[in-house]
C-alpha cells in the first residue's frame, strides 16, 4: 500500500506548485472565455491544468511498480500522449477544436490497439453489428468506444470534483473487479491513477482551486477505458457489459447530449447547458442559493450525483459473471437516468414559472 502514496504526494506537489504560483501564470492557464463555456459553472478564473498532476503522478507511480506492471503501465501512458497534447493544447488556450481532440483520442486508441494488440471482440451481444464485420468491426468499435469514453470524461467535467470522483469510482470499480479474478498488475495500475486523481482532487473539491481541464479528463478516460479493455482481454470470463456499467454515467450524459442536439439540430460539437450535473447545480440555485452563492450549490451537486454514478459501479461488482444480470441492469440504469432527467427538467420549467409570476407581482 504504501508505494501509492508516491503517486499521491507527486500529484499533491504538482498541484500545489500550480495553485500557489497562480498569478505568474494564468493569463496561460486560465482562458479568458472559459467563464461562457463549459467552466461557466464557476465564478472565478481558475488554472485548468490540472492534468500536468495527474501525468507526474502516474510517471511518478510507475516506476515503484514490479516489472511487469512498470510495462503494462508505460505502454498504456505512452499511447495516452497523442490525447494528453490535444487536451493540453486546448488548456493553454490554443484552441483545439473539441473534433481534432476526439481524433487525437481516436489516434491514442490505435497506439493502444498496437502497443497492447488487443481490441473488443465480444460485449455479451453477438448480434451487434460490428460482430458480423470480423476484426476490422471490432477495431473501429474500440477506436470510437475509447475515443467516446474519453470525450464523456470531459463532459462531466463541469463540477468541483465530479469527474474527478467519478474517475476515482471508476478506478476502484476495475480494482473490485480485477481483485475479483485476482488480476494482481490491473489492480495496481488502478491503484497509481487513483492516487494520482485523490493528489489533485484535494485541491479541486470542494473549493474548485485548480480544474482538470482537457489534457487531465481526455487522458483521464483513456486510461481507464484501456485498463477496462485489458481486464476483459486477460480476463474472459467477465461480463463486458459489467464494465460497461462502471463507466454508465459519463458514456449516459455524452450519448443523451447528442440526443439532445439531434433533436433540435444544432451541431454535435456545439456545447450547451443541460447536462444533468448543470440541471441539479441551477435546481440548487433556485431554491436555496442563488448564483451568488456557487461556491455552494457547485460542490452541493457534486455530492447529489456521486451517489447516483456510483450505484451502478457497485453493481457491476454482484454482476461480472453475468451477460444478461449485465445487460438488463444497464438497461435498467438508462431507463432510470431518463425519467429522472425528464422529471427535472419537468420540475425546473415549472419552478422557472413560479419565479417568474412572483417577480412580475412584485
Amino acid at each position: 500500500m504504501l508505494m501509492y502514496l508516491y503517486p499521491f504526494f507527486a500529484a499533491l506537489f504538482v498541484t500545489s506548485l500550480i495553485v500557489v504560483t497562480k498569478p505568474l501564470h494564468m493569463h496561460m492557464t486560465a482562458k479568458s472565455r472559459n467563464m461562457s463555456a463549459r467552466q461557466s459553472l464557476h465564478i472565478i478564473p481558475t488554472p485548468r491544468v490540472g492534468g500536468l498532476s495527474l501525468v507526474i503522478g502516474y510517471i511518478v507511480g510507475m516506476f515503484f511498480l514490479p516489472v511487469d506492471v512498470f510495462d503494462l503501465t508505460m505502454l498504456l501512458g505512452i499511447s495516452t500522449i497523442p490525447v494528453f497534447l490535444g487536451g493540453f493544447g486546448e488548456d493553454m488556450g490554443f484552441d483545439v477544436s473539441s473534433t481534432k481532440r476526439l481524433i487525437l483520442s481516436f489516434i491514442s486508441a490505435v497506439l493502444a490497439i498496437l502497443v497492447f494488440q488487443t481490441w473488443v471482440t465480444d460485449v455479451g451481444l453477438s448480434y451487434l453489428w460490428f460482430m458480423t464485420y470480423g476484426t476490422f468491426g471490432s477495431l473501429v468499435f474500440t477506436i470510437v468506444l475509447t475515443g467516446g469514453i474519453s470525450h464523456s470524461i470531459n463532459l462531466i467535467d463541469g463540477l468541483n470534483g465530479l469527474s474527478m470522483g467519478v474517475s476515482m469510482m471508476i478506478s476502484l470499480g476495475l480494482a473490485g473487479l480485477a481483485y475479483s479474478f485476482e488480476d494482481y498488475s490491473i489492480l495496481m495500475m488502478c491503484g497509481v491513477v487513483l492516487s494520482s486523481v485523490a493528489g489533485l482532487f484535494i485541491f479541486n473539491f470542494p473549493f474548485g482551486k485548480i480544474f482538470l481541464g482537457d489534457a487531465g479528463a481526455y487522458s483521464m478516460g483513456h486510461v481507464l477505458t484501456w485498463i477496462g479493455i485489458l481486464l476483459i482481454s486477460r480476463n474472459p470470463e467477465i461480463a463486458p457489459f459489467s464494465v460497461m456499467l462502471l463507466f454508465f454515467w459519463p458514456v449516459m450524459d455524452m450519448l443523451f447530449a447528442i440526443y439532445r442536439r439531434l433533436r433540435t439540430g444544432r451541431r454535435l460539437d456545439q456545447p450547451d447547458r443541460l447536462h444533468f450535473h448543470q440541471l441539479v447545480m441551477r435546481g440548487l440555485e433556485l431554491v436555496f442559493f442563488g448564483k451568488k452563492k456557487r461556491n455552494w450549490s457547485n460542490p452541493l451537486a457534486t455530492m447529489i450525483i456521486l451517489p447516483m454514478a456510483a450505484t451502478p459501479i457497485v453493481t457491476a461488482q454482484f454482476v461480472y459473471q453475468s451477460d444478461r444480470a449485465s445487460v438488463v441492469s444497464f438497461g435498467v440504469f438508462l431507463i432510470l437516468f431518463v425519467l429522472t432527467y425528464l422529471a427535472g427538467m419537468a420540475w425546473a420549467r415549472r419552478w422557472a414559472k413560479v419565479g417568474t409570476r412572483r417577480t412580475s407581482v412584485r
